[in-house]
């Protein structure tokens, strides 16, 4: 039969007393941080499923943050859309008005002058950028899709590396920039379209008397033999312009955002459809067409050139349906998004927040216990001689 000493009887109020004050000690932790799970082994099972959450709600934020990106991407994008529209209507305005038959030369330059603002507004629409990305230039945001150039090209009687050259009359000749040296081109020296009219000057020679231009095309056709000569002398024939330029690099690309697994949305325009592409009479080449009628007084040019200032029109009227139903889009999944991590957000509170009712009772209840253990210890625990010897 084993014996109960003393010290036995001493050990175990002693341990008794110390677990029920641990306890204690874990309730009134919970109260003061509001925290059910403090460590794993206080919940293991609850802290694998507050981990499962929370990984639900840190991929359901990142979603929720690609979105937000993406929204703003679709809103600085359909903003400069919107602009453009009003400016292509500008255009179109500008345009009817120059196809009047009782136009003169004098008041068909001053349209064309209000015409030449609307193209640089344009372009600044074009090159719209957020936080330093160009919008509309696909996946190649950091390159601008259209710039202004300042070009110029020398034409003499013998063919340069382009392989142009002026020995007789009628003759026309496709410009190139030689000061740039950036492109596909075996010179490296672009080929030159949407020449700005206006801007294109031959020291020497008059337009429509010895020289005609295509603005759109970048071409000239020489005609007089005051053309031949000055091709044929030391200078040559200097021609320099402005003219509008689109990168020769890939900007159809699409930018996408995650909004849910396995699930993207678009979120920009690229230049083609807003624009139009390289195959298409774009917005650019529809303005430069309108303003080389209006700049050489051609009436049935400026009437021409309206069905394309209105097809461009209508172009970009289509490029900000589809961005707004992206838009329509990425707001129901943004709602979506919000809806389930409030609910994720409302379960991990379950499992993490402690039951304040729950928990001051079972404290106030355990305090009892601890008070009582303390005094059956006391009884329990009579000094005797044996502690003083």
């Amino acid at each position: 039969m084993t014996r109960i000493t003393a010290g036995m009887i001493n050990d175990d109020v002693q341990v008794g007393i110390q677990t029920n004050g641990t306890q204690l000690d874990k309730l009134m932790t919970q109260l003061s941080d509001g925290r059910a799970i403090t460590q794993p082994s206080d919940d293991p099972a609850g802290t694998a499923v507050d981990l499962r959450l929370r990984s639900t709600t840190s991929r359901l934020d990142q979603y929720y943050r690609n979105m937000q990106d993406g929204q703003a991407w679709i809103t600085t994008a359909d903003t400069a859309l919107k602009s453009g529209n009003d400016a292509l209507q500008r255009a179109n305005e500008l345009g009817i008005q120059g196809a009047n038959g009782t136009y003169s030369a004098v008041e068909r330059n001053d349209l064309n002058q209000e015409v030449r603002s609307v193209l640089d507004q344009m372009l600044s629409i074009s090159n719209t950028s957020l936080h330093g990305m160009y919008v509309f230039s696909g996946t190649q945001t950091g390159i601008p899709p259209y710039s202004l150039q300042h070009g110029s090209d020398t034409i003499t009687t013998v063919a340069n590396a382009n392989g142009t050259s002026l020995t007789a009359v009628p003759s026309t000749i496709q410009l190139f920039d030689t000061k740039l040296q950036d492109s596909s081109t075996a010179t490296g020296n672009p080929a030159v379209k949407d020449a700005i009219p206006g801007t294109l000057s031959i020291a020497g020679l008059t337009e429509g008397t010895d020289y005609t231009v295509d603005y759109v095309k970048g071409t000239v056709t020489f005609l007089t033999a005051a053309a031949t000569a000055q091709a044929a002398s030391a200078q040559g024939i200097q021609v320099d312009y402005d003219w509008i330029r689109r990168t020769e690099k890939d900007i159809s690309g699409s930018v996408d955002r995650e909004v849910q697994p396995g699930n993207t949305i678009q979120v920009n325009v690229n230049a083609d459809q807003a624009f139009g592409s390289t195959t298409q009479t774009s917005a650019f080449d529809s303005i430069i067409a309108l303003m080389q009628g209006l700049h050489t007084n051609s009436q049935s040019q400026v009437q021409s050139s309206l069905s394309n200032v209105q097809a461009s029109l209508t172009r970009l009227l289509q490029a900000q349906t589809v961005a707004g139903s992206r838009q329509n889009r990425m707001t129901s999944t943004s709602d979506q998004n919000r809806s389930d991590a409030l609910v994720v957000t409302q379960q991990t509170s379950q499992i993490e927040e402690v039951d304040y009712t729950k928990v001051i009772s079972e404290y106030q209840n355990r305090q009892t216990i601890y008070q009582a253990s303390i005094q059956m210890g006391a009884k329990v625990i009579q000094p005797s001689l044996v502690n003083y010897l």
